[in-house]
């Protein structure tokens, strides 16, 4: 099979190293042909003196002629520019006009040949060898052209030898021969090198294209697998965001004592399943671009001691000692990302550490800092390393236990590190632990005030008597929504579409509180086009928030760029809550 693939390539590009062969001769014939011209005025002068000076005298006119006739030839020739079409052509001009100069050199020796003046016989052969040495670096892409033009000009001098019986004739044809075979061996090798690097460079050529079209191709499979989660997550995040909105509602009922139970565990499961999509959209908008890290200068010790903080007891309830090294330096870096990828790679250590313990720990480097999270785990084989940061990939879960997650954390957490301008490195034996460790920056500062970037939860205010307008294109959102407002004591005007929006409004006497909006909906319009003109028809502009299942990175791109904020579905009961409590009351809300 790579046999034939070879000749089918060796065919195809032929014709395109046929055009360098001529390109590469072309560009040098002129100087031989004046080179040979050259040779043959300097040694008709050298030989002034032989006998047959008049036939030398004509042999020179005719030569100059004919190099006169070859270069006026040349140069109409370069008129024409050289494609695949006529190169067959033009390389059988290349190989006539080689043919001639040998055919005329040949000639010039047998007649400025003098028998017994090893002077002149030296002089010719010097001329003969320089030549001969010179048509090697022209005319080896072309090995008819250099043999027409090498065989009778360096055999006219073994044949002049003989001819004329002359006293140096066995000198003469050994080192004739000697120059012929180290020649003709030198030619075949030289000629076989540069054929083999133009068909090479093709080779490269055709092999590159193919790898830019496979590029396309996987580039195109892989928007199409974005844009098929995107479609499946958006259509699966709408009935976990109804079912969310009715368990918040469901739990400000009077429960029989036997049902809380059942309702915490169900909505232990709802919370597992957010977290799975949280992951995914995780990985959505760190694809999208939409996230950049903010620099700041900061005490690496206050990420710590929040590490310490949330996973101390999840490590002593499942017997492990989690040890957190103090640490004095400052950074320079974006806390929130930074504490995001330690949360994942403790998170992880725990999860795959049965005995031992995990340390947390920075170390002193050369440029900065090196962050690292060790533990005494199971590690991971040398032949899964590769793969441990790819989405989906999931050490020592074959079942495919939900329970332990998606196989995103370190996807997720890599692509934040890189957007921090650094990168997650790994060492790991299998049944000797890991490490994970991440060189950051340090800051020359000594004490610097840290810029607190992790929203503090606020009070959330009362919304009784809030006007909110909801908009979905599903009714058991709207439902869902409606019972879970009225429970907080709202007025609600709830609408299917855009259409049916702008019918209502007519019924409100006042200018909405807040407007909640899916993205998309079924008659086309966005989100965005619809709160804008909402907030035309009452010349308000009123606080909005954007409710959206898409991970396509583009839609999420576009909702940024508008200025919106948005959340993302399913959406916890509490979490609508604050975020209307913020709408309203002015608070300062984090966008996501």
């Amino acid at each position: 099979m790579h046999t034939v693939r070879r000749e089918r390539l060796f065919k195809h590009n032929a014709s395109k190293v046929l055009v360098d062969q001529v390109e590469a001769m072309e560009a040098v014939s002129i100087g031989g042909i004046l080179g040979t011209a050259n040779v043959a005025i300097l040694s008709a002068w050298l030989c002034r003196d032989s006998p047959n000076h008049e036939w030398i005298i004509a042999w020179l006119v005719l030569k100059l002629f004919l190099c006169v006739g070859m270069i006026w030839a040349e140069l109409r020739q370069y008129r024409v520019s050289l494609s695949e079409a006529n190169a067959q052509q033009r390389l059988q001009r290349l190989t006539f006009f080689p043919a001639i100069n040998g055919v005329m050199w040949a000639a010039g020796v047998l007649l400025m040949w003098e028998a017994g003046n090893l002077e002149t016989q030296l002089i010719l052969m010097l001329f003969t060898v320089a030549m001969g040495a010179a048509a090697l670096l022209e005319l080896k892409p072309h090995l008819p052209a250099l043999f027409l033009f090498f065989i009778p000009s360096s055999t006219a001098f073994i044949a002049a030898a003989v001819w004329k019986h002359d006293q140096n004739t066995v000198f003469v044809i050994m080192s004739g021969m000697i120059f012929i075979v180290w020649s003709v061996r030198h030619a075949f090798t030289e000629h076989h090198r540069i054929i083999r690097s133009l068909y090479k460079k093709y080779e490269v050529a055709d092999l590159t294209i193919q790898l830019q079209e496979q590029i396309v191709i996987a580039e195109e499979a892989t928007q199409a697998k974005s844009r098929f989660l995107a479609a499946a997550s958006h259509d699966l995040r709408q009935p976990m965001h109804a079912l969310n909105l009715y368990l918040g509602a469901l739990a400000n009922f009077n429960l029989p004592n036997a049902a809380e139970p059942v309702l915490g565990r169900v909505r232990e499961c709802a919370k597992t399943m957010d977290d799975m999509f949280a992951a995914l959209l995780d990985i959505s908008r760190l694809d999208a671009s939409t996230l950049e890290a903010n620099f700041t200068t900061f005490p690496v010790l206050t990420i710590l001691n929040k590490i310490y903080v949330e996973f101390s007891h999840q490590a002593e309830a499942k017997g492990l000692v989690l040890r957190v090294v103090p640490c004095s330096e400052f950074i320079t870096s974006d806390a929130e990302l930074l504490e995001n990828i330690l949360r994942n790679l403790v998170s992880n250590a725990i999860r795959y550490t049965d005995r031992g313990k995990i340390l947390v720990g920075c170390r002193r480097t050369m440029y900065g800092i090196r962050l690292g999270v060790y533990d005494t785990g199971i590690g991971i084989a040398s032949n899964m390393q590769p793969a441990i940061f790819q989405e989906f990939f999931q050490v020592g879960n074959r079942q495919r236990d939900r329970s332990q997650g998606l196989g995103l954390g370190l996807a997720i957490a890599q692509r934040q590190a890189r957007l921090m301008q650094t990168e997650i490195t790994l060492l790991s034996k299998l049944g000797g632990g890991s490490a994970f460790q991440l060189e950051l920056k340090r800051s020359s500062l000594k004490l610097v005030h840290e810029k607190k970037r992790i929203d503090q939860p606020s009070n959330t205010h009362s919304l009784s008597g809030a006007l909110i307008v909801v908009i979905d294109d599903e009714k058991i959102i709207l439902e869902a929504t409606s019972m879970l407002l009225k429970q907080w004591g709202c007025e609600v005007v709830l609408a299917l579409s855009g259409e049916e929006v702008l019918q209502n409004i007519v019924t409100i006497t006042r200018v909405p509180d807040a407007i909640v909006c899916d993205h998309r909906l079924q008659d086309g319009r966005s989100g965005i086009d619809l709160v804008s003109a909402l907030r035309h028809e009452f010349y308000s502009d009123i606080p909005a928030v954007l409710i959206t299942g898409d991970t396509s990175p583009d839609q999420i791109q576009s909702i940024v760029n508008a200025g919106f904020p948005v959340m993302h579905k399913p959406l916890q009961s509490n979490v609508l809550q604050k975020l209307l409590s913020d709408l309203i009351f002015g608070t300062e809300l984090k966008k996501a």
